[in-house]
């Protein structure tokens, strides 16, 4: 997310810079938008938190499951495509690669970031209350 932020505001600082003569009010306006921002970014944070809580906590256990199940399914590819179909091509087999979109990848970090997430608050869950 800090890249995100970064992104936002570099261009928007030069903006400012050269819209803005006075350089106090440069200075605040910067200051208030980064801050902004971060308030954003933060009520995003507790959004994302939320949702994997409300999956740790539920009471399916697809609900429970889907975000370990799906990593999974993208291990096998990865380790399929990367440890399996090598080895088989190099002793002369024919091996299946299976292709990876972006969009898998995209997934894939952010599912195990979910994950790791997901996996602190239960292991925490025991010494923080959630939700107050």
């Amino acid at each position: 997310m800090m890249g995100l932020l970064s992104a936002i505001i570099g261009p928007v600082a030069g903006i400012i810079d050269k819209a803005v003569p006075d350089a106090d009010l440069r200075r605040q306006l910067k200051q208030e938008i980064k801050a902004k921002l971060i308030d954003q970014e933060t009520v995003l944070t507790q959004a994302a938190r939320d949702v994997l809580v409300a999956e740790a906590q539920g009471t399916s256990w697809m609900q429970r499951n889907w975000r370990p199940l799906t990593m999974l399914t993208f291990t096998a590819i990865i380790a399929n495509n990367y440890l399996i179909a090598p080895y088989v091509q190099a002793f002369g087999g024919v091996a299946v690669v299976l292709e990876i979109p972006d969009g898998m990848w995209n997934l894939l970090t952010m599912g195990l970031g979910g994950y790791v997430i997901g996996r602190t608050l239960e292991k925490t869950g025991s010494r923080f209350r959630v939700g107050g």
